[in-house]
């Protein structure tokens, strides 16, 4: 009796690329973030031309807040991008996205003093964040819903400022000197 293995078979809708083994991590993220930065481009010109169609100010307003979230993700994406195709090509890019170095050049007292003022001002950005939904709770249907709406986007923003201040506080206390 003969056992026979079956050959393992990349995916075509997985793996497009014929020849065999999939591209390294470095390309298929560049792909993927590319393909997100177009994706979003094209929901900003929906936005946009939403906004024009409707001429609502209070949309306007509002489809405003996004298209400028959305700039503002996508030069961060193409920043990024552009760091992994140093990676790719071995060659430096302008306006790459600068990525961490192994330490920051602070002594202990100046450490600790920065990483006080760092838990401070996420404790404000939590704290700020729960009284915006507070206040957004008390009024649910003001201007139709609008205002709580603003606040609650303004407290997702204050989440998102303490997770990058939480980044940067291991980042101090990693490299404080002991």
């Amino acid at each position: 009796m003969t056992d026979t293995m079956l050959t393992p078979r990349l995916n075509p809708w997985l793996h497009p690329v014929a020849g065999g083994e999939p591209p390294p991590l470095s390309e298929r993220l560049i792909r993927a973030l590319e393909a997100h930065a177009a994706a979003s481009a094209a929901d900003v010109a929906t936005c946009r031309e939403l906004a024009s169609r409707m001429n609502d100010p209070v949309v306007e307003l509002l489809v405003g807040m996004i298209v400028d979230d959305e700039q503002r993700h996508d030069s961060l994406i193409r920043s990024m991008v552009r760091r992994l195709e140093e990676e790719v090509d071995f060659l430096p890019a302008r306006g790459a996205l600068p990525v961490p170095s192994g330490s920051m050049s602070t002594d202990v007292e100046a450490a600790t003093e920065i990483a006080a003022s760092v838990r401070g001002l996420m404790r404000n950005e939590h704290e700020g964040s729960r009284h915006l939904r507070h206040l957004a709770r008390q009024e649910p249907t003001l201007y139709g819903g609008l205002y709580p709406l603003l606040l609650e986007t303004i407290a997702r923003d204050s989440e998102k400022h303490a997770t990058i201040l939480r980044y940067l506080l291991h980042r101090i206390e990693a490299s404080a000197p002991r």
